[in-house]
């Protein structure tokens, strides 16, 4: 199972836990996928985007959130090349949904998941724009450290955040 399948896995388990305390239901969206066969062989691949991993309702209010997660330790790359690490689309889905009403966030995390972060869309947003203005490649780890979530058992208890964001 690939690194950022695993983080997801987690955080499905944590939700699992939401609901069974009655703190609210937060699914996984499935990505859109469809089989071909290419030689011979069975592949699965895209056919259509999501604006977010999961989405659903804690304490009462909706939130939808997408998972990242880095192999490094000390900051959370923009992007790779030609690769975003966070999608246009994914940008516009999470700030609708914000501006509409809900919570968004994007829970990111460094280290094969040892340590996760929880940042609101907008401040994701603000804080790209200035640190790729001023010529930064990243989110540098001092940055990711005001939105950290605590951890317990190795479990990403990503509620607490939520909470004071609301507050």
């Amino acid at each position: 199972m690939k690194p950022w399948s695993q983080f997801e896995k987690c955080i499905e388990g944590v939700n699992q836990f939401y609901r069974a305390k009655g703190f609210g239901v937060v699914e996984k969206i499935p990505n859109g996928t469809k089989t071909i066969r290419q030689g011979g062989r069975q592949i699965i691949v895209r056919d259509s985007k999501t604006g977010c991993d999961f989405i659903g309702h804690l304490d009462g209010k909706p939130i939808a959130f997408d998972c990242k997660l880095t192999a490094n330790k000390t900051n959370f790359p923009f992007g790779s090349g030609k690769v975003v690490t966070v999608k246009p689309h994914q940008k516009e889905f999470l700030k609708a949904f914000k501006e509409t009403g809900g919570q968004s966030f994007l829970l990111i995390a460094l280290e094969n998941g040892r340590r996760s972060f929880l940042v609101d869309i907008d401040e994701y947003l603000i804080s790209e724009k200035q640190l790729l203005a001023d010529g930064r490649k990243s989110f540098p780890l001092v940055w990711l450290e005001a939105f950290e979530v605590d951890q317990v058992n190795g479990i990403v208890d990503y509620r607490k955040n939520i909470i004071e964001y609301m507050n």
